[in-house]
């Protein structure tokens, strides 16, 4: 019989148990509910992000990791995606405060190390202060974990904008075993700056947006994708493939399982405050 990973599948009791057996890492899936163009559910970056904790959680107990997985964050940040039925947003201060007492939950709990595993890209400006906010106010790490970073070179070689419900996101979602309907994929904005032009807004030649955005770049605010896409892709779905979507997978597993064991090796509870200065000094009326 599998083993249980998901912690909302457990009773207290059991997960009690498995605490007392050892837990090294609990891992955080994060998605969003929000529309993936005409072609995929709106509980797609929720999918991706949860099959990537569990896919994950099984590997790492190959290698004698335990790791449980935490509830998703299924509504989060996607109120540019507000033109399309169905899309659910947080504003950016509750989102922030619901990771911050989850988090704290987890922790009040013993389970120390905490890994967030985002699959939306539009929650990424907001956990980057989450994770840091949280450092600062409790001196606990929790790590971010992001697919796209995590298989740079999976990603390297697609054309186009790795932006939204396109090429990329849509394989990986097919590999995830998500429902894909590629008769109802398209491509849109596939040029996200050309299409804000076109749309009347103020843009700039460096503007970035992009997942794997490389060179100089200036930040700009999210878009009202009704307002550039018809159909709330961003960039080209047609292309998505199960090959390339798999190779994504193969790259992002076995790193969020060496994650895994790197906090496992060097996390914990959290320590006070201490300063290498205040470690190194020296007392000149010390005798000894």
């Amino acid at each position: 019989m599998p083993v249980e990973r998901f912690m909302e599948k457990l009773t207290w009791a059991e997960l009690a148990e498995r605490m007392q057996a050892g837990v090294d890492a609990v891992l955080l899936p994060i998605g969003t509910t929000e529309q993936h163009g005409r072609h995929m559910p709106l509980d797609t970056d929720c999918v991706i992000a949860r099959a990537l904790c569990e896919q994950a959680a099984e590997a790492a107990a190959g290698a004698d990791l335990e790791v449980l997985i935490a509830p998703t964050l299924n509504v989060t940040l996607s109120w540019y995606h507000m033109q399309f039925p169905g899309s659910l947003r947080l504003k950016t201060d509750t989102f922030l405060r619901v990771f911050e007492e989850v988090c704290e939950s987890l922790h009040h709990h013993g389970l120390d190390n905490v890994i967030a595993v985002n699959g939306h890209g539009g929650n990424v400006a907001a956990l980057t202060v989450a994770v840091n906010r949280y450092y600062e106010v409790t001196r606990r790490r929790v790590f971010l974990l992001q697919w796209w970073e995590l298989a740079g070179e999976a990603v390297a070689n697609i054309e186009g904008p790795l932006i939204h419900a396109e090429e990329a996101e849509t394989s990986l979602a097919m590999a995830l075993g998500q429902r894909v309907m590629m008769e109802h994929a398209s491509r849109d904005a596939y040029d996200r700056g050309g299409a804000v032009r076109e749309a009347g807004f103020p843009w700039t030649s460096l503007g970035k947006y992009g997942l794997t955005h490389r060179g100089p770049g200036v930040v700009v605010p999210m878009d009202m994708l009704g307002e550039i896409s018809d159909s709330g892709v961003i960039g080209d779905a047609t292309r998505a493939r199960l090959e390339t979507g798999q190779a994504i997978v193969d790259a992002v597993i076995p790193r969020i399982v060496q994650v895994v064991r790197d906090m496992s090796a060097t996390g914990g509870p959290p320590t006070p405050l201490t300063s290498k200065r205040d470690a190194a000094a020296v007392d000149p009326f010390a005798t000894g």
